[in-house]
C-alpha cells in the first residue's frame, strides 16, 4: 500500500506513525546482548532487515508523535537510535581497496535499497564505501545512471541525487511561503549535509 495514495493528511499521518512503529519493533529483534550480535547478525540478509527499518523509520518519523502512545513511542525511538549507534561499527565493517575503505557488506545495501527504493540498481563504476575517513558514519555508492547514493548508518537517512530520498525538499521547507503556512521546520541534518556538500 503507497501512503502518499491518499490526500486526506490526518490518515495519512496515522498510517506513516504505524509504518515507523513497525519498523522500529522490527529493528528491535536486534536489540540483545554484545555476545549475541554475530547470532542476531549472522548474514547479508539479516544487516538488508535492519538497513531497511532503519531507512522507514527514518523517512515515516512524525515530528510531534500526539496520542496517548506518544511517550511509549519516543521511549521506542530513543532505544531505536541508541541502537543504531551500536550497530555502526558491524554496518561500517570495512576493508581498504585503493586507499579507499570498501564496505564489507555492500551486498546487504544493495538489497536493501532495492526494497526502500523502487528505481535502486547499482552501478557497475563504485562500490559502497566510507565518505570520509573522519566521518566514517556516512558511506556512499554510484548507483544506476551515475546518480550518487549517501546513506547515513546513524540515522537511516537515504540521499539519492542530493535530495532525500521521501522528505520534502530542503529549499521547499525553507521557502518563506512554507514558513508562514506551516511555520519554521527544524533541520537537524542540515549541518551534515553542508560539509557532504550536498546542499
Amino acid at each position: 500500500m503507497k501512503i502518499d495514495s491518499t490526500s486526506d493528511e490526518t490518515p495519512q499521518t496515522r498510517l506513516r506513525s504505524r509504518l515507523c512503529m513497525l519498523a522500529v519493533t522490527c529493528f528491535s529483534t536486534f536489540d540483545v546482548c554484545p555476545e549475541h550480535i554475530p547470532t542476531v547478525i549472522s548474514n547479508e540478509e539479516d544487516l538488508s532487515i535492519a538497513i531497511q527499518c532503519a531507512a522507514i523509520v527514518y523517512d515515516n518519523t512524525p515530528r510531534f508523535p500526539s496520542g496517548d502512545s506518544s511517550l511509549y513511542f519516543a521511549r521506542m525511538l530513543r532505544r531505536h537510535h541508541r541502537l543504531l549507534h551500536d550497530l555502526e561499527p558491524i554496518f561500517s565493517q570495512s576493508s581498504l581497496v585503493c586507499g579507499r575503505a570498501t564496505l564489507l557488506h555492500a551486498g546487504a545495501f544493495d538489497h536493501a535499497l532495492e526494497r526502500v527504493w523502487q528505481g535502486y540498481r547499482q552501478g557497475n563504476s563504485s562500490d559502497w564505501h566510507v565518505l570520509h575517513k573522519q566521518n566514517p558514519r556516512w558511506i556512499s555508492c554510484v548507483a544506476n545512471e551515475g546518480q550518487e547514493v549517501h546513506y547515513d548508518l546513524l540515522t537511516g537517512e537515504l540521499i539519492i541525487g542530493k535530495k532525500s530520498s521521501r522528505r520534502l525538499p530542503h529549499e521547499l521547507t525553507e521557502d518563506p511561503m512554507y514558513k508562514s503556512i506551516f511555520g519554521a521546520v527544524s533541520d537537524q541534518r542540515q549541518t551534515s549535509l553542508a560539509h557532504l556538500g550536498l546542499i
